[in-house]
């Protein structure tokens, strides 16, 4: 995945526009522990061209406190780089692969966020569900604290768990 704009995509995927809406939001409003708010903030995304291609048109120039926010894309969780830290990991992947990177990113304060029916059981800080024609996402507090991440009070109010 390029960090190309767009251009070529369907516009009107309202779903990717609001998980890119999300995703910015918990990269900006979580308390990151000291370690990891020096030089760029890395928010990747794993499975999902449109996501990314909608992240790097509306947010690759923006600040994530006083880091400036860096977008990656890759098309399957094998091609993710686990030797290079990564603050917030968007995997589009569910099941034994979702665990198989949750279990990769164990030891990191790295927020896993992921668009899985079991996403929390396998080990997703934050995972997306659809409530009616919405979506809207639960959080596992306990694996936040585990990482040294405080989940900010405007994300916790708009979570459904």
């Amino acid at each position: 995945m390029g960090q190309g704009t767009t251009s070529g995509l369907d516009e009107t995927d309202t779903r990717a526009v609001t998980k890119a809406n999300f995703l910015f939001h918990f990269a900006a409003s979580n308390e990151w522990p000291a370690s990891v708010k020096e030089g760029e903030f890395h928010l990747t995304v794993v499975g999902s061209e449109r996501l990314h291609a909608e992240l790097v048109d509306k947010y690759a120039m923006k600040m994530i406190g006083a880091q400036p926010l860096r977008i990656h894309g890759y098309e399957r969780p094998e091609e993710l780089p686990l030797d290079a830290f990564h603050h917030l990991v968007y995997c589009e992947v569910g099941g034994s692969e979702l665990k198989r990177v949750a279990l990769a990113l164990a030891e990191t304060p790295t927020v896993l966020v992921s668009d899985s029916p079991d996403g929390l059981e396998q080990g997703a800080v934050i995972n997306f569900v659809a409530t009616g024609n919405r979506i809207r996402y639960e959080i596992n507090t306990a694996d936040a604290v585990k990482k040294g991440v405080l989940i900010g009070n405007k994300i916790m109010a708009w979570a459904v768990k």
